[in-house]
């Protein structure tokens, strides 16, 4: 099973993994690093190491952003370059986690390839459809 490691800015992790606890139930060797107001770049690396360590069970993890550029980002990456079995996804939406948490018995390629896809799909827009006004002979009148 891939680990899984959600990290963004303020309580992004915590509050999307709330939302994914409450629609598909607690995760096996999924973690969260809060990246808070005054912590350093320095102490995220530290945890997201820690967190590596107790979700990587031989099938790699994969490091869930926010968004590209940021520092969780950036320090996800930083450890990637050391690390072949750690991949990063930023960008990170509800539908994608959802998606991914039923789909870590995939190669990791294949998973973050699904990832992805899964992300993308996951943005929609509302559109009221047009219909055509009601004569008022098709009410027999």
């Amino acid at each position: 099973m891939i680990g899984m490691i959600l990290c963004g800015h303020g309580n992004f992790a915590s509050g999307m993994y709330s939302a994914i606890k409450l629609i598909a139930g607690e995760q096996e060797d999924f973690a969260t690093v809060d990246f808070s107001a005054g912590m350093s770049s320095e102490e995220l690396k530290e945890q997201l190491l820690v967190q590596i360590a107790k979700t990587e069970n031989g099938n790699g993890v994969v490091i869930f952003t926010d968004i590209p550029g940021g520092t969780p980002f950036n320090q996800a990456v930083l450890l990637s370059t050391e690390n072949e079995s750690v991949k990063i996804v930023s960008g990170t939406n509800l539908p994608l986690l959802l998606e991914s948490s039923f789909k870590r018995d995939l190669s990791l390629t294949e998973f973050v390839s699904q990832a992805l896809k899964s992300g993308a799909e996951g943005l929609k827009t509302f559109k009221i459809k047009e219909t055509e006004p009601i004569r008022e002979d098709s009410f027999g009148i």
